[in-house]
């Protein structure tokens, strides 16, 4: 539903626009124009580094030793292949100048397989049966994904710098991405589903907690440790962006155009996993169940905030329709690395409409 109202927003926004191309206010004829271009991007998601790397931290007692090391993602995949993320950018150009917002969103779910690899090399059993043996799969984790991204810009064209074929442009920007996410596994095997529904039990006594997969705790010393079926997460990039194109004019009226566009990001991301705890070193010398701080401050997270740095590149095809209107279609790729790497690419499709200036 809410993607069905986020299209008729669009339709009609276009509409709206078109409407204002044919009868363009007195404001805005003093050399102005104004260009509202609706887009959608047809992602291909082939790592979703947004969200924090797939964990299963439930440890394992064997003799006095406590084993953290005992799970591992493999094969990170869209569940989808193609993820439309739609957008919107209105631009105000005048003369060589264009000042540019723009917005986009896009709801996506990653999966991942979870294996028992553990260091020790052997079979462990759960306590309500299900016996895991190591390298055979536990879980798949579903990792559901909302972004939205923010750009402002400012940039200056220097036209004709080979004569009727190849124009430049340089400018400078801000870029903010929200993404917030909920995890949880499915597919469990009976060993996962026998760890996952354990109820009563404690680490302490050498057992494996219930109610879920996901080990949470606030302090770093674990003490108030308990688990979950289903997390959330947050994350905020922003910063920095230098958006740089080439313009080669396919034909000499300059109706078929082909854009070339490369935008570096320079920022930082700060990540809010809500007490997801990803690795737990022990410190422990027995199993007494009344011993403090049984695994020791040594808490692995994977939030906090951390530099961050990335590009997005265009290549189109835009076809100049009438001084109203053009459309285009390209493909885009977009890699970003804070915490984790993000890789996504597939085809873009779009339309501007024009209206104002003399």
């Amino acid at each position: 539903m809410n993607g069905f109202r986020l299209r008729l927003t669009f339709v009609l926004a276009i509409l709206v626009v078109c409407s204002l191309a044919a009868h363009a206010p007195a404001w805005a004829q003093d050399g102005w124009s104004f260009v509202l271009t609706p887009q959608v991007w047809a992602s291909h998601i082939a790592q979703n580094g947004l969200v924090a790397a797939s964990s299963l931290p439930a440890p394992i007692f064997l003799g006095n030793q406590v084993f953290t090391d005992t799970f591992s993602a493999r094969n990170s995949d869209p569940v989808d292949t193609l993820d439309p993320q739609w957008g919107l950018q209105l631009a105000a150009q005048k003369g060589r100048w264009t000042f540019a917002g723009s917005f986009q969103y896009v709801n996506f779910e990653t999966r991942s397989d979870i294996f028992y690899t553990p260091s020790f090399g052997l079979p462990v059993a759960a306590p309500l049966g299900g016996v895991q043996f190591p390298n055979e799969r536990v879980a798949q984790e579903f990792v559901n994904t909302t972004r939205m991204d923010m750009d402002f810009s400012a940039s200056y064209l220097f036209a004709d710098v080979v004569p009727n074929r190849l124009d430049l442009s340089l400018g400078a920007g801000f870029k903010f991405i929200y993404v917030s996410a909920s995890r949880e596994y499915g597919n469990l095997s009976q060993f996962g589903a026998s760890v996952a529904t354990t109820p009563g039990a404690s680490p302490a006594d050498g057992r494996f907690p219930g109610q879920g997969l996901y080990a949470i705790c606030k302090r770093d010393d674990c003490s108030d440790e308990h688990f979950s079926d289903r997390v959330k997460t947050k994350s905020w990039l922003y910063g920095a962006t230098i958006p740089m194109s080439a313009i080669y004019h396919l034909t000499s009226d300059a109706k078929w155009l082909l854009p070339f566009s490369v935008t570096p990001f320079i920022g930082a991301e700060t990540r809010d996993d809500q007490d997801v705890v990803y690795a737990l070193t022990p410190n422990v010398t027995n199993l007494n169940p009344n011993a403090p701080n049984l695994f020791g401050p040594t808490v692995k997270r994977l939030d906090g905030t951390t530099f961050a740095y990335g590009v997005t590149g265009d290549a189109t095809v835009r076809w100049i329709v009438n001084d109203t209107l053009s459309v285009y279609a390209g493909m885009r790729v977009q890699y970003i690395n804070g915490h984790e790497t993000y890789l996504a690419y597939g085809p873009l499709l779009g339309m501007s409409v024009r209206f104002g200036g003399k």
